[in-house]
């Protein structure tokens, strides 16, 4: 009897999960709010971003240059400046601030400053020193320049030191040989390496707003119904919970698909990992972020307040992941936060699959890690639905029912009404 009871129990809960699916997928669909961050944020967002660094690569950008040294080594340098693929020279200014009105006018983005006794230091050993101006409004620029006049110097210094050491390298051959090999990003362009990263924390920050903004809803609903929410599935909260995590990842198959695969696919990212693995390392992702965005929507009181908690969070899970700055130079508390985040994980597995080939087998520290993070996700979402979250719906109802108006009070008195 024991045996069938429990059988009877595991039957009904899983229909309840099943309830709860549906329900959460008939809201879904009939709020304009959560489509958009579902469906349209990660249609639209990861192109939009990645049309922001294409063309990646820059090419001939324009440079004044202010050459107070005019000697033969002087023109050599901008010569070789003008001969690389990231610098045109536009010509040349007679001081500085003439290179500075050039610069405000938009003929140019850079200035390069040779000094009076760049030459003569060079002659004497000396270390010679030129400046480079950019105009920061767009990294590219800098980063074009920069690497332009880095490999212009170092080969030119290469030279005098050839000149010095000539009798060694006559017998021997060069005593250095440098050569640049691209890994992961032959482009060597900053969406390759960037938006890598920042496509897993699409795909995380959309459903936590999502999840939030349909939590907000049942909040306001509950409002205006004594304590009620009229579309609520009668469940236990684990139910509730898995329920809701089941509509995630129904939903969200077609988006992981679209912006972890054909994103990478229309502009030209690296792309050299297995969709299979992709996939596989992204289910525990988006089961790890329903539950996280199920916790995190306990502090949500309102369909608007997700704008205000939880947008602003992009940019700290940007710094976790470690693509703006090396996860290993964190201090401790944040390399711990950061381990606690599953957008870390998947972002840092994905880069590893896209960019080098990795298999899910080479990654199964990120993977682990994900599942690693499910159970404390959902004990955290328990005691959310079941101790917070519920124990609030009870006090509504009960206070609704001394005063069917309480709950309308509270509400217009967070408007700003009565």
């Amino acid at each position: 009897m024991s045996e069938k009871l429990k059988h009877s129990r595991l039957f009904l809960w899983c229909i309840q999960v099943l309830r709860v699916c549906g329900r959460e997928l008939m809201l879904v669909f009939r709020d304009q709010g959560v489509v958009i961050f579902f469906l349209v944020l990660n249609a639209l967002y990861p192109v939009l971003y990645a049309l922001i660094y294409n063309p990646e690569v820059v090419r001939d950008e324009r440079v004044v240059v202010v050459d107070d040294n005019r000697t033969a080594m002087s023109r050599d340098l901008v010569r070789r400046m003008d001969a690389t693929q990231e610098v045109a020279i536009a010509g040349y200014a007679a001081n500085m601030q003439e290179a500075q009105e050039a610069m405000h006018r938009k003929a140019c983005y850079g200035i390069l400053y040779i000094p009076r006794d760049f030459a003569q230091s060079v002659g004497r050993g000396e270390q010679g020193n030129v400046s480079l101006y950019c105009d920061m409004s767009v990294m590219m620029r800098y980063k074009a320049m920069f690497t332009a006049l880095t490999g212009v110097t170092q080969a030119m210094g290469g030279e005098k030191m050839a000149a010095v050491v000539e009798p060694v390298i006559s017998m021997s051959g060069a005593i250095v040989e440098n050569r640049q090999v691209p890994v992961g990003n032959p482009a060597m362009g900053i969406a390759s390496a960037v938006l890598l990263f920042i496509l897993p924390l699409v795909l995380q920050q959309s459903m936590i707003l999502g999840i939030a903004m349909l939590h907000g809803g049942s909040i306001e609903r509950r409002r205006r119904n004594g304590g009620r929410d009229p579309l609520a599935v009668e469940a236990s909260p684990g139910a509730t919970i898995v329920g809701k995590m089941m509509c995630h990842q129904i939903i969200y198959v077609i988006p992981v698909i679209y912006v972890l695969h054909y994103v990478p696919l229309m502009f030209g990212f690296p792309q050299y990992g297995n969709l299979l693995h992709i996939i596989c390392l992204a289910v525990p992702f988006i089961v790890g972020v329903s539950f996280m965005g199920q916790t995190l929507s306990a502090v949500v009181n309102e369909r608007e307040s997700v704008f205000l908690l939880f947008v602003f969070s992009s940019v700290v899970f940007v710094f976790l992941v470690g693509v703006s700055w090396p996860r290993y130079l964190m201090s401790r508390l944040w390399y711990v936060v950061g381990d606690c985040v599953p957008s870390t994980w998947m972002a840092n597995g994905y880069v590893l699959m896209q960019t080098n080939g990795a298999t899910l087998y080479q990654v199964q520290h990120h993977y682990w890690m994900l599942w690693l993070q499910l159970p404390v996700m959902f004990i955290l979402a328990y005691v959310v639905e079941r101790f917070i979250n519920r124990r609030r719906y009870r006090s509504w109802i009960a206070a609704s029912e001394d005063n069917p108006n309480v709950l309308t009070r509270i509400d217009l008195a967070k408007n700003g009404v009565g």
